[in-house]
C-alpha cells in the first residue's frame, strides 16, 4: 500500500522495483540493531521466518527488517557488550583486517581496518569493529587487504556533550612501533591487485612534480582522497552544498564507463560494454571499497550486464541489490554517512527526478532534467545530510548546473592527466599547470562569506525527513498537494531550531537573553557571551587540518539559537582556542574579529585576522567594549607588551559584567600575567562572581594570591577527557576546593550555560541560574 501511494505521489509505478522495499527494510534493520543494546539472535531468525511464511509485501519487509538486525547483531558480535568491555587505559593486543588503502600524513601512515579479534590482560573479544591504524615511519606499510597483529592503544574522540551533541569519533589504533607489529596472513588475489595498481599510481604522482591544488584535486576525483585539499576549499563547497563534487560516487563511475566506451568505439557493442564494466571494476580497484563508490559500480556493472544480455536496465532494482551486497557484506556501512547520504540521493534521482521533470515541462529541457535531477538528489539526502551539516543550501540546485559539468571535466582531465604521469612523469609536471587551473573555481566557494548565502538550521533526522517530504510533495503536486504538505511542513519547522529550554518553567519565563555558556569543545576554551541576539565568541577550540568550527562549533552555537556574532574573540593564537574560530566564520556572519595586538601574521593568528567581511579590532588592558547590556573590560595584556613573551603570558584576560555579576574569563593566563592583573586592578578590582579557570586548570595558573583576590562562588574548567597534559593539576583542584569554590568541568558536566535573571523589585540586579544542557555525557 505504501508503494502504490508513493507510485501515485512520484508518477513511477514501483511494481517494476521489487527489490527495492526488501533492501530499504533490511538497511533499516540493521540501522535500529546498532541503536540497541542487546538483541536475541534466536528471536530476530524466528521473526524473519515468520515474515517470509505470512508472505506478501508486508510480510516480506517484516522478513527483512528482522534479517537486516540479525545480520548486523551476528556480525558486530553484539557490539555494546563488546565494546564495554575494552579499556581505553589499558594497551592492546589486535588481530586487524586493513579494508582500505594507505594515506601518508606527518606521522606516518594511516589506514582503515577491521578489529577481528581484541586481546587485554585475560580478556579476549571479536567486536568486529571499525577502526583506523596510526603506523610511524617513512617505511612502506604492509600491503592491503593483509592481517595484522598489532599491540597499541584502542582509543577514540569521546565526542562533545553540548545542547547538541556531538557523537564520538572513530576508533583508532596507534602503533608506536613497528617491531610491535607483524603481518598473520597475506592479502589475497584481489587485495594485491588492488594495492599494486594503487601503489604504481601512487607513485606516478609522488614523481610528476611538486605538490599542487591541481595535483590534490586528481588525488581527491581519481584515488578518492580530498586529504590533500585545502581545508578552505572544503568547507567553502559543504557549506555551499557542494561537497559531494570531491566525493567519488556515481559521477565518478559513470564517466569511467563513458570513457571506456567511447575510447572502445572501434570494438563491436557488446565489447564496448565489457570493456566499460573492466574499467569499473580497475577503478574500484584503484579507489577501495567506499560504500558510495561500492553503491554507484555495483549499480554500474549492473545496468552495463543488462545491456550487454539484452535486457531492459532496472536501475531502481540495482540500486535495491547494491544496498542489499552491501549490508549483508558489511552491516555497520548503513551507520556510515557516505552510505546514507549515496543511497538516499541515489533513490531521488531514480524517484523524485522524473516525477520533477515532468512537472517543469515548461522549462527548456537541457535546463529542465539537470535542474530535476539535482534538486532531487538534494531533497532525498536532506534527512541525512541536515542532521549532520547542520546546513541547507537552496541554491545548490542551481549551482550544481555549472559545478557538475565542470567536475566532469576536471575529472576527465585528471583521469587524463594521471595516464600521462604513468605513462612519463616528466610528462605529467609538464600538463600540472593546466590541471591546476582546472581546480581553480573549486576554491570559489571558499571566498564568499556566509552572509546571505547559507542558511543554518537544525533537526533531528524525523523532522528533516518531514520538511523534505512537504517540499517534494508541493514540487510535486503543487496546489493540490498543499493539504498535504502544510501540516508535514508545520510540524517539521516546529521540530527545526534550537531544542526546547530545559530549565524549569519559572526560569525561562523570567529569563531576561542575558547568558554565558562555557561550550564543550574537549581540550580547548570555546566561551559564548549573549544578550539575546546580540553574541561575541571568545575562543573556539580547534584541531589541525580538521574543520572543528563546523562539526563541533557550528551544531553548539546552533543549539543555543544563535545564527550570527557580532565578534570573534582570540584571546591568543594557540590553535585549541584560534581554529574552530577560523572555522566558524566560514558558516556563520560574523562583524568583527577581536584580538591583542602584536600577534605576528601567520599561522592561526594570521588566519584569524585576515577573515574576510569581517572589521579588526585591537584590544588593550584599559580599553571597553558593550555587547548588548554586557559591559566587557580587558584587564591584560598591556597595549605594548614584550613581543618575546610566551603567548600565554600575553593572553586576553576580560572582566563582563551584567545586572551586578560579574565573570572573569582568563583564557591561558599564567601566574606572571595573573600576577599584573592583580597589580593593575587591585584586589577589589578582580572580584568576580565566575572564573574561568586560567590555562585548563595548569599548575602554571590559578595562584592562591590571584583566587583570594577574584573570590569566586563558581569555577569553570574546560579540559578534555583523559587529555594528555593531566589537565586540571590536583594542585589547583585543592586550592579551589580549599575556598569553597564549587567547579564545574567539560570533561565530567559538558556545556555549562550560565543566565543572569532579574530580581523581581530590585532593578540592575540579576540572579545566578545554572543549567548543565549537556549533561549527563
Amino acid at each position: 500500500e505504501g508503494m502504490e501511494a508513493f507510485s501515485v505521489l512520484s508518477g513511477m509505478d514501483l511494481r517494476n522495483a521489487p527489490i527495492l522495499l526488501p533492501a530499504a527494510a533490511l538497511a533499516a534493520g540493521a540501522f535500529l540493531a546498532f541503536q540497541l543494546t542487546y538483541l536475541s539472535v534466536p528471536l530476530l531468525a524466528l521473526l524473519a521466518a515468520l515474515g517470509l511464511a505470512a508472505g506478501r509485501r508486508a510480510g516480506v519487509g517484516f522478513a527483512f527488517l528482522a534479517a537486516g538486525a540479525l545480520a548486523a547483531t551476528v556480525a558486530a558480535g553484539l557490539p555494546a557488550r563488546a565494546l564495554a568491555a575494552i579499556d581505553l587505559a589499558r594497551p592492546a593486543e589486535a588481530a586487524v583486517r586493513v579494508v582500505g588503502h594507505w594515506a601518508r600524513d606527518r606521522e606516518g601512515w594511516s589506514a582503515p581496518v577491521e578489529v577481528e579479534r581484541l586481546r587485554q590482560g585475560l580478556s579476549v573479544t571479536t567486536p568486529r569493529l571499525a577502526a583506523v591504524l596510526l603506523l610511524p615511519g617513512e617505511e612502506a606499510p604492509p600491503p592491503y587487504g593483509s592481517l595484522l597483529h598489532a599491540a597499541g592503544y584502542l582509543r577514540r574522540s569521546p565526542g562533545f556533550a553540548n545542547r547538541v551533541a556531538v557523537a564520538p569519533g572513530p576508533w583508532r589504533l596507534r602503533v608506536k612501533s613497528r617491531l610491535l607489529m607483524g603481518v598473520e596472513e597475506d592479502p589475497g588475489l584481489v587485495a594485491r591487485l588492488s594495492g599494486s595498481l594503487r601503489q604504481r599510481v601512487e607513485a606516478a604522482y609522488a614523481a610528476a612534480g611538486t605538490e599542487t591544488a591541481g595535483k590534490a584535486l586528481a588525488r581527491a576525483l581519481v584515488l578518492g582522497d580530498p586529504s590533500a585539499l585545502p581545508l578552505p576549499w572544503k568547507r567553502g563547497l559543504r557549506r555551499d552544498g557542494l561537497a559531494h563534487l570531491i566525493a567519488v560516487s556515481g559521477l565518478h563511475v559513470g564517466m569511467v564507463a563513458a570513457l571506456a566506451f567511447l575510447l572502445g568505439g572501434w570494438l563491436p557493442r557488446r565489447a564496448r560494454l565489457a570493456l566499460a564494466i573492466a574499467a569499473v571494476a580497475c577503478y574500484l580497484l584503484l579507489v577501495g571499497p567506499h560504500p558510495a563508490l561500492v553503491r554507484a559500480a555495483v549499480m554500474g556493472i549492473l545496468g552495463a550486464s543488462s545491456l550487454f544480455f539484452e535486457r531492459p536496465p532496472a536501475a531502481v532494482n540495482a540500486l535495491g541489490w547494491a544496498v542489499v551486497l552491501l549490508v549483508l557484506g558489511r552491516p555497520d556501512v548503513v551507520l556510515l554517512p557516505a552510505f546514507q547520504l549515496s543511497a538516499a540521493a541515489s533513490a531521488g534521482v531514480l524517484l523524485l527526478a522524473p516525477a520533477l521533470s515532468r512537472r517543469w515541462r515548461r522549462l527548456p529541457r537541457w535546463l529542465r532534467r539537470p535542474l530535476a535531477l539535482s534538486t532531487a538528489a538534494q531533497l532525498a539526502a536532506l534527512p541525512a545530510s541536515l542532521p549532520l551539516f547542520h546546513l541547507v543550501a537552496p541554491w545548490a540546485p542551481f549551482a550544481n548546473l555549472f559545478a557538475v559539468p565542470w567536475t566532469a571535466l576536471a575529472l576527465a582531465a585528471a583521469f587524463a592527466w594521471t595516464a600521462a604521469a604513468l605513462a612519463s612523469p616528466r610528462l605529467g609536471a609538464l600538463l600540472l599547470p593546466a590541471l591546476d587551473l582546472l581546480a581553480a573555481p573549486f576554491a570559489w566557494p571558499a571566498h564568499t562569506g556566509p552572509a546571505g548565502w547559507c542558511l543554518p538550521l537544525l533537526a533531528s533526522p524525523l523532522a528533516a525527513l518531514l520538511l523534505a517530504a512537504g517540499i517534494a510533495t508541493l514540487l510535486l503536486r503543487g496546489r493540490r498537494g498543499l493539504g498535504i504538505a502544510l501540516p508535514l511542513l508545520a510540524v517539521a519547522v516546529w521540530g527545526l531550531g534550537p531544542p526546547a529550554d530545559r530549565g524549569p518553567r519559572s526560569e525561562r519565563s523570567g529569563r531576561s537573553g542575558l547568558e554565558l555558556a562555557m561550550l564543550d569543545v574537549g581540550q580547548g576554551d570555546a566561551i559564548l557571551v549573549r544578550d539575546g541576539e546580540r553574541a561575541v565568541l571568545v575562543d573556539g577550540g580547534g584541531w589541525d587540518g580538521a574543520d572543528f568550527g563546523g562539526r563541533v562549533l557550528l551544531p553548539a552555537l546552533l543549539g543555543e539559537g544563535v545564527r550570527r556574532l557580532d565578534a570573534l574573540v582570540m584571546t591568543h593564537p594557540d590553535r585549541d582556542h584560534c581554529g574552530g574560530l577560523v572555522d566558524v566564520a566560514a558558516y556563520l556572519p560574523v562583524a568583527e574579529v577581536w584580538t591583542a595586538p602584536g600577534w605576528e601574521r601567520e599561522g592561526c593568528a594570521g588566519e584569524f585576522l585576515a577573515l574576510p567581511g569581517t572589521r579588526r579590532r585591537f584590544l588593550a588592558a584599559g580599553d571597553r567594549v558593550r555587547v548588548g547590556r554586557w559591559r566587557i573590560a580587558v584587564l591584560q595584556p598591556a597595549a605594548k607588551a614584550d613581543p618575546g613573551e610566551r603567548s600565554n603570558e600575553r593572553s586576553l584576560v576580560l572582566q563582563a559584567e551584567a545586572l551586578g555579576r560579574r565573570v572573569l574569563l582568563t583564557g591561558d593566563a599564567e601566574a606572571r600575567e595573573e600576577r599584573r592583573a592583580l597589580a593593575a586592578a587591585g584586589e577589589d578590582g578582580l572580584h568576580a562572581d565566575l572564573l574561568k579557570v586560567g590555562h585548563h586548570g595548569s599548575k602554571t595558573s590559578s595562584t592562591a594570591g590571584f583566587l583570594d583576590a577574584v573570590a569566586p562562588r563558581l569555577a569553570l574548567l574546560s579540559v578534555g577527557i583523559d587529555n594528555p597534559y593531566h589537565h586540571p593539576s590536583p594542585v589547583v583542584v585543592k586550592r579551589l576546593a580549599e575556598r569553597g569554590v564549587r567547579t564545574l568541568r567539560t570533561d565530567r558536566d559538558g556545556e555549562v550555560l550560565l543566565r543572569i535573571v532579574h530580581v523581581d523589585g530590585l532593578p540592575g540586579v540579576g540572579r545566578l541560574r545554572l543549567s548543565l544542557p549537556g549533561a549527563p555525557r
